[in-house]
């Protein structure tokens, strides 16, 4: 493959956060991408599972989020130090609305995504989240019917990494109240 030959990957053009947001101010851009450590990534296309557990997910957790918090849905974060504005399923930050009303959120409390099809990439945005000291991020891994729990950021890692079976009760971060247990939705 093209992108494995190391001559063409160390001549590629990389993106910054700040070209990549004049490429889509332009119009030049299609709507369903991300920057993810430089490189313009193709979104895939929500199925009805995933859309139906973004939704569902957003419903619980609000029920049980602190006035102090809200949450994003399918919004970029920007991570400058490594070229990246993914945008997560669901984001849950500190602060309110207005507090990014003309720049999107560079860290979060926590993050989640729902991962079918994307399931390498996601794993790959771990660092991401990690880089940006992202309290906790989860993947809802509608492969395997487990949920991966990344904790306790350090050094653009997550030295804590558990995983749950779809029976299992996740606890939510604290200190929002509440679980999940996937088995209850798929």
């Amino acid at each position: 493959m093209v992108l494995e030959n190391p001559n063409i990957t160390n001549s590629l053009y990389k993106f910054t956060v700040e070209n990549y947001h004049k490429l889509s101010d332009s119009g030049i851009l299609p709507r369903n991408l991300e920057l993810l450590f430089g490189g313009i990534v193709s979104k895939m296309t929500f199925s009805p599972i995933h859309a139906f557990l973004v939704n569902q997910l957003r419903e619980l957790i609000q029920k049980n989020l602190p006035t102090e918090y809200y949450i994003r849905q399918q919004n970029p974060i920007s991570i400058i130090e490594l070229s990246s504005e993914p945008e997560p399923d669901l984001v849950i930050l500190k602060g309110s609305q207005r507090d990014y009303s003309y720049q999107h959120p560079t860290t979060a409390f926590w993050v989640i995504e729902i991962s079918q099809s994307t399931l390498n990439i996601d794993r790959e945005k771990a660092k991401i989240y990690a880089t940006a000291n992202i309290q906790t991020f989860w993947i809802l891994n509608l492969i395997e019917n487990t949920i991966e729990v990344y904790a306790e950021p350090n050094d653009g890692e997550y030295t804590h990494k558990e995983i749950f079976s779809k029976t299992e009760t996740v606890p939510y971060p604290s200190p929002i109240m509440g679980s999940f247990k996937l088995q209850e939705f798929v």
